[in-house]
């Protein structure tokens, strides 16, 4: 039976068969990534749907342009987070599109998804926003989808379609002064029950799906600002909150066989660090490669602003379960900085977590735009995809390697950061200053908690007085040790 498939399969015309999906990752194939999406959106036929967080690159820009100029039947219709609707910078840029033809809308909550949609049939789902950091800078992962002649390819494009719609009907159509056509309304089943196919072997899982959805009076306000529909709060029997997409990643790592690899830009929720300790005690291989941010070694349990960083409670409880006080916690730190600053940030910004990738029948990738986090499930616009089992073992395979390659970065055979790695963050000039972050990605390293521990009291020793103001001052470039003052750096202060 097997042999007859693939016989039948020869036989079907090429362009029936889709690539399965694959992966790219920044920085070292950041470039490759966005010329992707840019070709995407400049080759749309007929729509081309598009999720924007933060808009700096101009590259997509571009591609928005040169679709509305040689195609102008496109509808090209692009979602802005919030907050980028009140900025000038932003608004010119919308105004130049509208008045070629594009439709934009601002999201009525956070809009962190990361997606590109064109033609019902070609999408990109990242954890990149559109900027050059992401592009050259930050780890990011890029996932790419084409439906031709799919059916799983095809069911998952039409649940982003769906995704969108819900997105575009409950925002605020922004209305700029020479804009050719008014906002529309996407056709969308409100009968359809809003939860995730989770039965399916690929499937979106999003953080709107916490929302019924419901239609707004076409005599409110609300509607007569484009607000179609409504997302209403979802409470569960015993009157809870459903986190859709945390209860779907915790399920799978409760049930991980062999291993649950993390790579985090943020970590906040205790109810995954609590099952990825259950792991632990069932013998799983845990490994949770977090951005530097994530690097805090003070934990506040109680008081009027307790800890939200998971990663050092996940390695308190770690340490505490029998035997394992004095084990090396399975965390590595992305270090590029002695405290992180927007203007220096060298991002681990992924949020993916891969399970059983060893076992290609049990395997799970869970990729997206979802930080684990409180805020990605019910403040904003967020989402994960699930690709289970065999059939995914090429974007499985992809991840996997780049995991390993956080993992390992720029640690040497024996498994220890590079003596290069720690001489250029050590580094002292004119027998007086230090630098505070990384300057070049290349130079960024993986270290284990003790490690980072270990560099922070070698920094004291090194540049004294290093730490007393360095948040404070983490816009600075230098640290002079001898003048104990903070130096270089549009963001010092």
């Amino acid at each position: 039976m097997k042999s007859l498939k693939i016989a039948l399969l020869a036989l079907l015309p090429a362009t029936l068969l889709a690539a399965p999906p694959y992966a790219l990752f920044s920085p070292h194939q950041g470039e490759e990534a966005f010329e992707k999406m840019y070709d995407y959106v400049k080759g749309a036929k007929k729509t081309a749907h598009v999720t924007i967080y933060s808009w700096s690159d101009g590259g997509i820009t571009d591609a928005m342009e040169d679709v509305l100029k040689n195609n102008p039947g496109v509808k090209l219709r692009v979602v802005l987070h919030r907050p980028l609707g009140g900025k000038s910078s932003i608004l010119s840029k919308v105004a130049k599109l509208e008045a070629m033809g594009a439709m934009f809308k601002r999201a009525k909550m956070n809009m962190h998804e990361k997606f590109v949609l064109v033609d019902s049939k070609n999408l990109s789902n990242s954890s990149a926003n559109m900027s050059g950091g992401a592009k050259n800078r930050y780890s990011e992962d890029f996932t790419f989808i084409e439906s031709e002649g799919e059916a799983d390819n095809e069911a998952v494009i039409k649940q982003f379609e769906r995704e969108f719609a819900v997105i575009w009907n409950s925002s605020d159509d922004i209305v700029t002064k020479d804009e050719i056509q008014k906002a529309d309304i996407l056709p969308l089943d409100l009968d359809q029950a809003n939860l995730p196919a989770t039965k399916a072997a690929m499937t979106l899982i999003s953080s709107s799906m916490n929302s019924t959805l419901s239609k707004n009076s076409p005599t409110s306000a609300d509607y007569k600002k484009g607000r179609i529909i409504d997302l209403n709060d979802r409470y569960l029997p015993n009157g809870d909150q459903p986190y859709v997409v945390s209860t779907e990643l915790i399920e799978a790592i409760d049930n991980a066989k062999k291993s649950v690899w993390l790579a985090l830009n943020h970590f906040n929720l205790y109810s995954v660090s609590e099952a990825l300790i259950r792991a632990v005690k069932r013998g799983v291989e845990v490994r949770l490669s977090v951005d530097n941010q994530e690097f805090k070694t003070k934990i506040r349990d109680t008081g009027s602003r307790p800890s939200i960083e998971m990663t050092p409670r996940f390695i308190r409880d770690f340490n505490a379960l029998p035997g394992f006080d004095k084990k090396e916690a399975p965390v590595r730190v992305h270090f590029y900085s002695h405290a992180p600053h927007h203007s220096s940030w060298h991002l681990n910004h992924h949020k993916f977590v891969l399970i059983d990738n060893e076992l290609p029948n049990d395997a799970i990738l869970m990729a997206g735009s979802f930080n684990l986090s409180n805020n990605a499930e019910f403040n904003q616009f967020d989402n994960l995809v699930a690709y289970k089992g065999a059939a995914y073992a090429g974007v499985i395979g992809d991840y996997a390697r780049q995991h390993e390659h956080l993992w390992t970065l720029n640690r040497n055979s024996a498994d220890k950061p590079s003596k290069e790695a720690l001489d250029y963050i050590k580094a002292v000039y004119d027998d007086s200053y230090i630098r505070l972050h990384v300057a070049d990605p290349e130079n960024v390293v993986a270290l284990t908690w003790n490690e980072a521990l270990a560099l922070k009291k070698d920094m004291n020793r090194v540049a004294p007085g290093l730490f007393r103001q360095l948040y404070s001052k983490k816009g600075c470039m230098f640290y002079n040790f001898v003048k104990q003052s903070y130096f270089g750096g549009a963001g010092c202060k």
